[in-house]
């Protein structure tokens, strides 16, 4: 069974990372974790970009005693005129171009990555709610669990 690694500080995140996508030609870091402090149930949004696309990696670690979710989607790398990586950007390997520009589109799994999405999707929101105790979190949370008709199954 795979244990959950712990770490001393956000540094030695941002590396954990860098070494986990090294093969990639450009891996980042987008959103709050660049900036702030990460506190319990904050997540790390990763941006790998290669020309081997693979499917989201997802990761809980803990920073001291708190959980952190890491996210790490995969986009098409394109070559591009280097260019200073805009805000809320930290650029952990390789080099930032105008050409990077994340694509939000919808993946298409097949069952078993499905069922891995939505568990991420379940502690992703899970971790908002418990991080802004903002109540919209658990009504996403609750569609993500429920049951559409609970009368084809028993238990």
């Amino acid at each position: 069974m795979d244990k959950m690694i712990k770490f001393k500080n956000k540094k030695e995140i941002f590396n954990y990372i860098k070494k986990k996508f090294i093969k990639d030609k450009l891996i980042l870091i987008r959103g709050s974790a660049v900036n702030r402090k990460l506190k319990a149930f904050y997540d790390i949004d990763v941006e790998v970009y290669t020309h081997n696309i693979r499917k989201p990696y997802y990761e809980i670690v803990f920073l001291k005693k708190n959980p952190i979710l890491i996210s790490a989607y995969f986009y098409k790398y394109k070559k591009g005129k280097y260019v200073k990586e805009t805000k809320n950007v930290k650029v952990i390997l390789g080099n930032y171009n105008k050409n990077i520009k994340p694509n939000f589109k919808k993946d298409i799994y097949n069952n078993k990555q499905r069922i891995i999405r939505e568990c991420q999707l379940v502690v992703d929101f899970m971790f908002k709610y418990l991080r802004k105790k903002d109540k919209k979190y658990s009504n996403d949370i609750q569609k993500r669990i429920k049951i559409k008709n609970s009368k084809k199954y028993s238990y």
